[in-house]
């Protein structure tokens, strides 16, 4: 059999299983593949170099798969193929939903849904597959496996191939979070070297009629700042008594919802502005009181800005949020007072702004039992299955709730989950190989394939490659502190993270509509070509010493 039918073998049999994320699906995906790796005679005869990987406190039990092969000669320089192993549901595919994990009965059956001009071209082509995960990102962990058994064959390399198959990318990257310390250990332990990592996540066209393909020379970042606004209380019968805290949320919004001042720009790449992800009041019950508590959560992506200078200029954006509430209710209370010549009751309220890492810290001070309550609230919240966002809505209303000088603010704090952005730069030797190795490739693909390939500085769609190391200038004490629930319900390993720097590129298949009924893999580039590609690349990486 062909490399490029097993793949296909491979992908189907992948396909099959509905890992979506959030669910049993993704132990059982996971077993899958370790099922598959154990088939292999090289993991057959080397049964230590592949297992499951514990995600340590995961309600669902998941597990990351990893895989090692070594090659003939020995070398501590490893190249690193990884991948998302879950999917998204599947209810937008209606009536086709119980056939979305068959690859050949969805794509023989997709056009009873409606489609669009593109998505009716590619099926009626005959090069294209539907059905979910087959461009994200099956195909590309296909690939990883397949790969993977056929270096394992004659091992003709010097160092080693490792596989990281990862749950949970869909939700918040539990299981690459996971195998942070896993590399680390590798690293320190058995002093590997991480010459180079590949993200198998497909290139996606901007524009329908593009005759080259994509590799992604760095992912974008994503950080969650959460506004929690305290009001004060009043009846609706005296509502100048009062603060409405809708008020203040409502402004931060006017204010950051798409706001370019929050976009970052690296060569000729933007981030989209700011999106509020959800805005709410605390009220659970109604009554004629006015809300105490609301809170307000966006989505921020980064190319280049640390996350001091967005955490200060969102305190900046938050005390002029509050400054605006107050003189507007002054305005309206003033025009009250002369449309209808009535004395009135009213607070005076002076805008104030605090970070959280400043809110815990006086908390911390006055009540030492602190961290250990929270965390048994955690608990609880996480058997009630609340979402790791609300329970850091719900940690920032306990500390505010032990805070002693209670009144109106707003407390700024990021909220899981958190990516760092990284970017591919020849800023050192093994950069440097990396990058040549990158090049020569893309000229490969040109002579042997007749392929253009274009190198992006970002894949923008958020990817797993961010935790393959961050910034070694990061404040990561600051960054940790103003990260609600960090160590408490948020398991990011920033010490470990700090001590990895892996160059890696997102690197895949071609695959459109992610997310949606028509997803889809164009299979003649992404069974044929990428296979040769990633030859190319460990090769380049870990050649065989001429002697």
């Amino acid at each position: 059999m062909k490399l490029q039918e097993k793949i296909y073998s491979t992908l189907r049999e992948l396909v099959s299983v509905p890992s979506v994320s959030g669910t049993e699906g993704e132990k059982l995906i996971s077993q899958k593949i370790h099922n598959i790796l154990s088939e292999i005679s090289y993991f057959k005869e080397n049964k230590n170099n592949f297992g499951l990987g514990e995600i340590e406190g995961d309600p669902l039990g998941r597990k990351f798969v990893w895989a090692l092969v070594n090659g003939k000669y020995e070398s501590k320089d490893t190249v690193i193929l990884t991948g998302h192993i879950d999917v998204v549901e599947v209810e937008e595919y209606g009536q086709l939903k119980d056939i979305a994990f068959n690859v050949e009965e969805c794509t023989k059956r997709i056009n009873e849904l409606t489609l669009d001009n593109e998505a009716l071209r590619d099926l009626k082509s005959g090069k294209w597959i539907f059905g979910r995960g087959t461009a994200d990102m099956k195909s590309g962990i296909a690939i990883d496996i397949e790969i993977i058994r056929e270096f394992s064959e004659n091992r003709n390399f010097r160092g080693n191939i490792l596989f990281l198959g990862v749950p949970g990318e869909e939700s918040n990257s539990e299981g690459m979070i996971a195998s942070v310390p896993f590399l680390v250990n590798l690293q320190e332990k058995m002093g590997y070297n991480y010459v180079g990592a590949i993200v198998s996540e497909c290139s996606i066209p901007k524009n329908k009629d593009e005759k080259f393909k994509r590799i992604y020379m760095g992912s974008v970042g994503k950080v969650m700042p959460l506004f929690f606004c305290v009001g004060k209380e009043t009846h609706v019968g005296e509502s100048f008594k009062g603060l409405n805290p809708n008020a203040l949320v409502s402004e931060i919004n006017r204010l950051l919802e798409g706001s370019p001042d929050f976009c970052d720009k690296v060569n000729q790449t933007t981030t989209p502005p700011p999106m509020a992800l959800k805005q709410t009041d605390l009220k659970e019950l109604y009554s004629v009181q006015s809300p105490l508590l609301a809170a307000a959560y966006y989505n921020i992506l980064t190319l280049n800005m640390s996350e001091e200078k967005i955490i200060s200029d969102l305190e900046k954006l938050a005390f002029k949020a509050f400054s605006n509430v107050l003189n507007s209710a002054k305005e309206k209370r003033e025009n009250y007072i002369k449309m209808y010549c009535e004395e009135i009751q009213y607070i005076e309220v002076e805008p104030c702004v605090m970070l959280y890492k400043k809110l815990l810290s006086e908390v911390k001070t006055k009540n030492k039992d602190f961290e250990s309550y929270i965390k048994e609230k955690v608990k609880v919240w996480k058997k009630e299955k609340k979402d790791n966002q609300t329970i850091a809505i719900n940690i920032v209303k306990e500390t505010y709730e032990k805070y002693e000088n209670k009144k109106p603010m707003i407390i700024v704090s990021f909220i899981p989950p958190y990516y760092p952005h990284r970017h591919l730069e020849d800023k050192d030797e093994k950069s440097r190989k990396f990058i040549d190795a990158i090049n020569a490739t893309i000229e490969y693909a040109d002579e042997k394939f007749n392929e253009k390939i274009i190198k992006d500085d970002f894949f923008m769609a958020i990817s797993d490659l961010s935790y393959a190391g961050c910034e070694k200038n990061k404040d990561l004490d600051n960054l940790s502190s103003n990260i609600v629930g960090y160590g408490v319900n948020y398991d990011l390993p920033l010490e470990d993270l700090s001590k990895l720097d892996i160059p890696g590129v997102v690197f895949g298949g071609e695959g459109k509509d992610f997310h949606k009924s028509t997803e889809r893999l164009n299979v003649p580039y992404s069974l044929n070509v990428i296979p040769e590609l990633y030859k190319h690349i460990i090769n380049s990486l870990l050649s065989v010493p001429v002697h």
